[in-house]
């Protein structure tokens, strides 16, 4: 789904396709080879923290490490699949992905300006099995100024392990469509409480100028029942 498309839907369309299914997938073709591409970076930003304790390693990231503070909000599964677009797309088993994003009012954990210090939730990391699989639980991202609804994804594997918190080359971001987001920040607690975000998929820097759109995920499921994506990630980022 191209990042504007999203946009053309009216609120009433809006509100239907978060009730039911909105889509399926987004960049790469579900793992067919024939679809398989490079993903492309997305920078790392300023909240990436070290996750280098077992306790991250983990699919539910809603809590911090020791269960408490669960994060309230519409509970979202994503399933990242790795593909190595160096070897006809095969899928990579035993790549590090790293995932973290803000909570509901657009914070993040582990971070002294925020207030978080030493608050671990949603952050962790899981290996991919045989099929080049990890599978996440969270929640759908709140927003803060400046940027769209987003989540960091970093994969560590043979072609680059890097943990800098500077180093992004093996970082990616992905988006999620623009009826939702409206839609969700605007008639969904406890997001509304926000409102509506004046940063959209179209104006963020990242999705417009470093993802080009190529890593809006697709939605399933709906807001009441929680939503499914899937990211397809060909390595190496570029």
């Amino acid at each position: 789904m191209k990042p504007d498309e999203g946009q053309r839907f009216s609120r009433a369309s809006a509100l239907g396709l978060l009730g039911g299914a909105v889509g399926v997938l987004a960049s790469c073709g579900g793992g067919s080879a024939s679809a398989c591409a490079v993903t492309p970076e997305g920078e790392i930003g300023p909240f990436f923290a070290d996750d280098s304790l077992a306790g991250f390693n983990r699919s539910n990231i809603l809590a911090n490490l020791d269960g408490t503070s669960v994060q309230s909000g519409i509970k979202l599964t994503l399933t990242v699949h790795v593909y190595d677009t160096r070897a006809s797309c095969a899928p990579m088993p035993g790549v590090q992905i790293d995932l973290w994003h803000c909570n509901a009012a657009g914070v993040y954990s582990d971070e002294a300006s925020e207030g978080t210090a030493s608050q671990t939730w949603l952050r962790g990391y899981r290996l991919t099995d045989s099929t080049g699989t990890a599978t996440f639980t969270t929640i759908f991202p709140g927003w803060y100024a400046g940027r769209t609804t987003h989540i960091h994804v970093r994969a560590r594997s043979k072609y680059n392990s890097a943990s800098s918190t500077s180093d992004g080359s093996n970082t990616t971001q992905v988006f999620f469509p623009q009826a939702a987001i409206d839609t969700i920040n605007t008639t969904i607690a406890p997001y509304s409480a926000k409102g509506a975000n004046p940063t959209t998929n179209a104006n963020d820097y990242v999705s417009r100028r470093e993802t080009k759109g190529q890593t809006e995920l697709a939605l399933s499921g709906g807001a009441a029942t929680g939503f499914s994506a899937t990211a397809s990630i060909g390595l190496p980022i570029t």
